[in-house]
């Protein structure tokens, strides 16, 4: 706007307005252009998958390879994995964002969005059983033992204090019954694995202990334990199985790619994928509700059994 000698001071006053009301738009403008721009995440260049150590830490990542590399090729940019020393340290790398996807325990997933948003995307469905499974508590058949009353004064195997159905599953159960374990039983033991819980009932190191329904069903299988050495004393309700769970502030076509290649991992790389886990079909996507059976339980055991078991680093 071209301005001529202005001798009205009505249209002086026009005129200074005008130019405040311009200056005013422009920053308008500046601001959300800024806020726009600041706003926009970077793309993704990169992928780090966290674990906890299920196995040796080299063993993991060797067995792990075929599937790294898969992903890799797929999302074309390097995937990293980390296995982390224990679920507590798995939540604090998603937590500060050096972990975008974590796989995690059904319960342990249920502790970590306690403290962050986090997005549920696939889980692993299995051969003999499918995407859900239980928490057996098993005896000896020759020791007798059928019944939870029958456990009083016995030696007691859990797989460790992060495992759902190695641990917390069994642990609500006594708590239902208001069972104290200390002193309900003459021992308790941390065998390590669900393998290592057979192998203290096999040793007579225990009594009686806790183990997943997909272990024990693929031993059966593999024909490295006999149905009649043992008796399950309870089932739990069916839960599902372990997701893999996004960061949900991850850029959301990254998660979609992820999850897009690992549907059709089993058509793509199938003999990679049975070398990785044999007893493992495929892989299905899962939702946040799927889980709120979990929730139920957590919520039953309270925030400081959470803490104490999940997000403290011990």
């Amino acid at each position: 706007m071209k301005l001529s000698k202005v001798n009205d001071k009505g249209q002086l006053n026009e005129v200074l307005t005008y130019m405040v009301f311009r200056k005013f738009i422009l920053l308008v403008l500046l601001v959300g252009a800024f806020s726009i721009l600041s706003g926009c995440k970077e793309e993704a260049d990169s992928l780090t998958i966290g674990f906890i150590p299920l196995k040796e830490k080299e063993v993991m990542l060797e067995e792990y390879k075929p599937i790294q590399n898969y992903l890799e090729e797929n999302l074309d940019f390097p995937v990293n994995i980390e296995i982390m020393d224990n679920y507590a340290n798995l939540v604090k790398g998603m937590e500060n964002e050096s972990i975008d996807i974590g796989y995690f325990g059904a319960f342990s997933y249920i502790a970590a969005e306690s403290q962050m948003p986090l997005t549920p995307l696939i889980v692993e469905e299995r051969k003999v059983t499918g995407i859900y499974y239980q928490s057996f508590i098993i005896s000896r058949s020759d020791s007798n033992l059928k019944t939870i009353d029958d456990l009083k004064g016995k030696k007691f195997a859990f797989v460790d204090s992060g495992s759902t159905s190695g641990f917390v599953l069994p642990y609500a159960l006594f708590k239902s019954r208001s069972i104290e374990m200390d002193n309900y039983f003459s021992g308790i033991h941390y065998s390590g694995s669900h393998v290592g819980v057979l192998e203290d009932l096999k040793n007579s190191i225990v009594d009686a202990g806790a183990i997943s329904s997909i272990q024990y069903e693929q031993l059966l299988e593999d024909g490295e334990i006999r149905e009649e050495d043992y008796t399950i004393i309870w089932e739990s309700p069916e839960i599902p199985g372990s997701p893999y769970v996004a960061r949900s502030e991850l850029d959301q076509k990254l998660q979609e790619n992820f999850v897009e290649a690992m549907l059709t991992i089993h058509q793509e790389i199938p003999d990679e994928l049975s070398q990785y886990d044999r007893s493992l079909e495929k892989f299905v996507k899962i939702e946040n509700k799927d889980y709120n059976s979990i929730r139920n339980i957590s919520t039953i055991l309270g925030k400081e059994y959470m803490v104490n078991y999940f997000l403290q680093d011990k």
